[in-house]
């Protein structure tokens, strides 16, 4: 989202931005300091059809294409 970090956070099975404050990260994880209550969903790797107000249903881990 510019110059901040976003993610698409889920409520209600609809995709929602919030802009986030990042701390420590890697290539694997990163530390979310501001912008999300604790147990939040979020969309983990959102294609190019995921926006702010997008319908998404939950998938378990393993469950997707390709696995």
């Amino acid at each position: 989202q510019g110059k901040n970090w976003a993610v698409f956070q889920v409520t209600d099975g609809v995709a929602q931005v919030r802009i986030v404050k990042i701390g420590h990260r890697n290539t694997a994880m990163a530390e979310v300091l501001e912008g999300l209550e604790p147990r939040a969903r979020v969309v983990l790797h959102p294609s190019d059809k995921v926006a702010d107000g997008t319908k998404v249903e939950e998938r378990l881990a393993g469950k997707g294409a390709g696995s």
